[in-house]
């Protein structure tokens, strides 16, 4: 398809070059053909008066003038060849530059919607197997039942889930402008640390924020769950007993948040694509850490700074730990 428009896209490039070539190249010779009319019916009159024995000299004149009209007009053949030529090379490269970004954006978005076919099917087909098994065996009693229902629960959370990311970076993606409110971002992170008390005591972990109060401009549901976001990525990949630094400065200009663990890390080869949905990194996949969620957290995370003005970046070494710094316009 992106071929065929290359191909579509570049001829209409050539013939708009080659038309204004060709329109240049006619008033060019049609005002230097009338400039040297002129000019030799003004020599005319003068050898006119001159030439008492003959038109030898107003015949060569003629014979001049035609042969630089030709010579005028063949130069300009050339011309148009050249531009032809250079406008057909330029004009595909220019195709090409133009359609790179929108066969990106399709092949990502026949990406997006594959995985995330593939994520919805996988919790609908247990959903259904278990579903099925059970209403096979009559034998079944109620306790049977019960585990039977509480498991499509579990999926039907999963689902749930993973709509409401789905929706969540569509809404972002979509450029929709989220709630500007003046907002204490110390107290969000406090909140949000709250939140996590309990996994964090049932990891042994020890989390030290260093906080002070800094006022932003944004959605408070969104900046609560961009930081919900990173720092359950912290302690879900921190080793047992381990430790979170969580600080909060500020510059002239932005607000910074940075979320550092001591755990896993991310490969030197996984780092480029942890903001591409649906992505897992490889040590997210171990036996100790076995992957939670849908790979959509830190694609939502990003979404949520860049509908601030912000920006986020991740530094990360495997086995010795990640850094996630955000940094947020003031308000």
């Amino acid at each position: 398809m992106f071929k065929s428009a290359t191909v579509t896209l570049t001829l209409w490039y050539v013939l708009l070059s080659l038309g204004l070539s060709l329109l240049f190249s006619g008033v060019l010779y049609h005002f230097s053909t009338r400039e040297l009319a002129e000019a030799l019916h003004n020599q005319y009159h003068v050898l006119a008066n001159l030439d008492h024995d003959g038109d030898d000299q107003l015949r060569a004149s003629t014979q001049e003038l035609d042969a630089r009209s030709q010579h005028l007009l063949q130069n300009l053949l050339y011309f148009n060849i050249l531009v032809l030529a250079g406008s057909s090379l330029a004009s595909y490269g220019l195709a090409r530059r133009t359609l790179r970004p929108i066969e990106a954006a399709h092949q990502a978005q026949i990406r997006f919607t594959a995985e995330a076919s593939h994520e919805l099917r996988t919790p609908l087909a247990a959903m259904k197997a278990d579903t099925e098994v059970t209403l096979m065996d009559e034998s079944n009693d109620a306790a049977a039942l019960r585990r039977t229902l509480q498991d499509n629960l579990q999926d039907i959370e999963k689902l749930e889930r993973l709509t409401n990311q789905l929706l969540e970076i569509s809404r972002y993606k979509s450029k929709a402008t989220p709630i500007k409110e003046d907002i204490d971002l110390d107290g969000i992170i406090q909140a949000v640390v709250r939140q996590f008390r309990q996994p964090i005591l049932a990891n042994h972990l020890k989390i030290t924020p260093d906080t002070t109060p800094v006022r932003i401009t944004g959605d408070p549901h969104a900046l609560r769950q961009l930081i919900t976001i990173v720092l359950d990525n912290a302690i879900k990949y921190s080793r047992p007993k381990g430790s979170i630094a969580l600080a909060l400065t500020q510059d002239s200009q932005n607000a910074i948040v940075t979320i550092t663990d001591v755990g896993i890390g991310i490969r030197a080869d996984d780092l480029p694509h942890i903001f591409e949905s649906f992505y897992r990194a490889q040590t997210v996949a171990t036996k100790q850490h076995q992957a939670v969620g849908y790979g959509l957290g830190l694609p939502l995370a990003r979404e949520v700074v860049e509908a601030h003005n912000g920006t986020i970046s991740v530094q990360s070494k495997e086995n010795q730990g990640t850094t996630v710094t955000i940094k947020l316009p003031l308000a």
